[in-house]
């Protein structure tokens, strides 16, 4: 009797687990509606930080205007920018229509994810990665940004499962949507070469003798050529210079949190941990009870994942010292699908299912922590905007961002914003922008590159002007100066006043007065 009770206890998870497996395309369903939740609740609550402020205002010309300053403003290729130059005009350009795209993208990976694990592994590998898919406060994030990086996870991962029927089937059509996928997740991102690369070869040596895998690597080889003027005139732009000045070591480590956990979660000290733990009895579970072809599925997908991010330190070897983990983005999906062939093999039972329930629970408790925390997210600089108020009616307006020389994204909420031209302006308003430490505000480590903390003055002693208030915004901490009377106000007569910063650095904005040219 012990012995039959004994297999009743065994039975019983897997039975429950293979009543998901019958019928699988209802429960994805069900992740697909629930990763829309994720990703469009709240979508336009905040502004457009700098990164999507580009995108707003290139999609707002002409098409070969945009396309024309692209490798002046961006370090990415053309594809995102001309879908969301269409998208805009249907959805809008404010933030939910912008965004909406990568929304649309992040949604879609989810059933693409369970196709790719389940062609790769198992039906339950993939019902496991789709869960993580839709949960992953990292998807989750860039789903709601503006810029290419989550339309590049969905066309990769449409490439990993063309690549998987290619690989079991070298047919026409195979190989033909794999071609198709992996140019256009090139054409959207360059470091989509991270997905490709190892598709590519471990197609080539599995079927090296088939002449159709050597034409189809080879027209993904020449897609690849033809990018390459564009991206080193981008490199040669120095846009992404930023990178490379944190140190490498700081970079690597921050790969599997965020990887893990997005951006900034609460207690994400202990989230990591659990997770660590939930990731180690992954690998446990696949070694212990996972069956043969469980096993090879999950190499395969761990050896893609290994093998970009080998691409990534070879590219670094070279000199593009462009690793952070965005940019790595594409390997998610693979890693992903490697954890997930653990809790989600035949005999996992149980325990299986308890080790994805805690990585999707992990995940829903950051991302929507993050979400409802507004100093956990991009820098908004709408509430700001607002601050300021609307243009002077008759004398025109000075704007000084400390640490801060371009007008985005700050022109676009306040219009017709310039620079201040050396020869100064007549102005009876001075506002000084500074950003709050981190002493004060909690910083995700991507706003870090994009605002420089400073520490407020008491007073800025600008000839002819006093300080008449002080607000704190979110990140932000605006200074009112105002004069009695007009005055002509000059670059160097605020360089030569400032002690926390200089005008080599930073940009003295004019805002003309309503109806001035």
């Amino acid at each position: 009797m012990s012995g039959v009770a004994l297999d009743e206890k065994v039975r019983g998870p897997i039975a429950r687990v293979g009543a998901l497996d019958a019928n699988p395309w209802a429960t994805v369903a069900g992740l697909t509606v629930l990763s829309a939740v994720l990703r469009f609740a709240r979508i336009g609550h905040q502004g457009f930080w700098f990164d999507e402020a580009n995108t707003a205002q290139l999609v707002h010309f002409s098409p070969g205007k945009m396309l024309g300053l692209l490798p002046q403003t961006e370090s990415t290729p053309p594809l995102y920018y001309c879908i969301a130059w269409v998208w805009a005009r249907i959805f809008g350009f404010g933030e939910s229509g912008l965004r909406s795209l990568s929304a649309v993208a992040g949604v879609l990976t989810v059933p693409v994810a369970y196709g790719a694990g389940a062609k790769l592994i198992s039906r339950r590998a993939g019902l496991v990665v789709a869960a993580l898919a839709t949960t992953s406060p990292l998807l989750i994030w860039y789903s709601q940004e503006a810029r290419s990086y989550e339309l590049v996870v969905l066309l990769g991962a449409l490439s990993l499962l063309a690549f998987a029927y290619a690989l079991q089937a070298p047919t026409p059509r195979a190989l033909t949507a794999w071609v198709g996928a992996c140019v256009l997740a090139l054409a959207t991102h360059y470091f989509a070469v991270l997905a490709v690369v190892p598709e590519a070869a471990w197609l080539l040596v599995a079927h090296r003798r088939r002449r159709s895998v050597q034409v189809a690597v080879g027209a993904i080889a020449a897609a690849g050529l033809v990018l390459i003027p564009l991206a080193i005139s981008q490199q040669g732009t120095g846009n992404s210079s930023w990178i490379a000045k944190i140190p490498l070591h700081v970079r690597l480590s921050q790969v599997p949190p965020q990887f893990m956990l997005g951006f900034g979660a609460p207690g994400g000290r202990w989230l990591r941990t659990i997770d660590a733990v939930v990731v180690v009895a992954a690998v446990a579970l696949l070694w212990l009870r996972g069956g043969r072809d469980e096993r090879r599925g999950a190499l395969l997908a761990g050896g893609l994942a290994v093998s970009g991010f080998l691409v990534m330190l070879a590219l670094l070897a070279a000199g593009v010292d462009d690793l952070i983990t965005r940019n790595i983005i594409v390997l998610w999906l693979p890693l992903a699908l490697a954890v997930a062939a653990g809790p989600g093999s035949r005999r996992a039972g149980a325990l299986g299912l308890t080790c994805a329930a805690v990585l999707c629970a992990t995940g829903v408790v950051a991302a929507v922590g993050v979400g409802v925390d507004r100093n956990l997210e991009r820098p908004d600089w709408r509430p700001l905007a607002r601050a300021l108020g609307p243009a002077p009616a008759t004398v025109g307006r000075a704007i000084l961002i400390e640490h801060y020389k371009t007008l985005l994204p700050l022109s676009l909420y306040q219009p017709r914003l310039r620079f201040m031209p050396r020869r100064g302006a007549l102005v009876d308003e001075l506002d000084v922008i500074t950003i709050r430490s981190p002493q004060q505000v909690a910083c995700w480590w991507g706003a870090a590159c994009n605002l420089i903390p400073s520490q407020l003055q008491p007073s800025y002693p600008v000839p002819g002007f006093h300080v008449v208030g002080e607000q704190h915004i979110l990140q932000f901490t605006l200074l009112r100066l105002r004069a009695a009377r007009p005055v002509r106000l000059t670059p160097q007569l605020v360089s030569d006043a400032l002690t926390t910063t200089t005008l080599h650095r930073d940009g003295l904005i004019l805002q003309p007065p309503r109806g001035a040219r």
